[in-house]
């Protein structure tokens, strides 16, 4: 049978802290190496679908809006590949690759992927541009992602 996770101290993790990223934007990629025999999938889930903070003021904004990119390699050299709005990843949204992953969930990948492949996730954002300008404070969200076997 087929076999698929993260392989040892594969699994993406990390942080952004980007002093003011409304104004100058933000782009991080996070490092995913798999550990699949063959073909799988990579969902992925937002806690807040955007850069976010608790407090609230009239006249502005406390949240702003960032992309989320996918790639996945292949050890055949078979690539996957999507983009979307993180809003599109907090409720299981129109995204190639949100919810959880399963063999019928999440961005597919026909190929084994057992090496350094180059497989990332992507998050960025251009300056902010919202109606409103953004609350001063910390901003954050928390992507959560998954791998399956697919079919």
């Amino acid at each position: 049978r087929d076999r698929c996770g993260f392989a040892a101290a594969g699994a993406p993790s990390g942080t952004v802290e980007q002093v003011d990223f409304d104004s100058t934007g933000l782009s991080k990629d996070f490092a995913i190496r798999l550990n699949c025999s063959g073909a799988s999938r990579v969902a992925v889930t937002s806690s807040n679908g955007a850069l976010a903070q608790d407090a609230a003021m009239p006249g502005y904004a406390s949240s702003a809006p960032y992309q989320v990119q996918l790639r996945l390699a292949g050890d055949n050299g078979t690539v996957a590949t999507a983009s979307c709005d993180a809003a599109a990843l907090k409720a299981a949204g129109n995204c190639a690759f949100s919810g959880t992953a399963s063999g019928t969930t999440g961005l597919r990948l026909g190929a084994a992927s057992t090496q350094d492949n180059g497989s990332y996730l992507r998050i960025s954002a251009p300056p902010y541009a919202g109606a409103q300008p953004l609350l001063a404070g910390q901003y954050s969200d928390t992507l959560t992602i998954t791998v399956s076997v697919a079919p």
